[in-house]
């Protein structure tokens, strides 16, 4: 059975709770998301960097 709010209840403090904790669950779910969204681009970032400069050091040995 739903809740009174979901039946359409008058209770407006109750209803304007219930959004505004689903809208700062929403905010936290979107923030951690980004952070690991973050996480992986600088991780990406850096394998990226670190391959080129192992292509340079191995090309450096090479030349002597």
């Amino acid at each position: 059975m739903a809740c009174p709010v979901c039946f359409g209840g008058e209770d407006t403090v109750m209803r304007e709770s219930l959004n505004a904790g689903i809208g700062v669950l929403m905010g936290v779910t979107t923030i951690v998301l980004a952070g690991f969204a973050r996480f992986i681009v600088v991780l990406a970032r850096r394998a990226r960097e670190a391959e080129v400069r192992l292509k340079a050091e191995t090309t450096a040995g090479v030349a002597h």
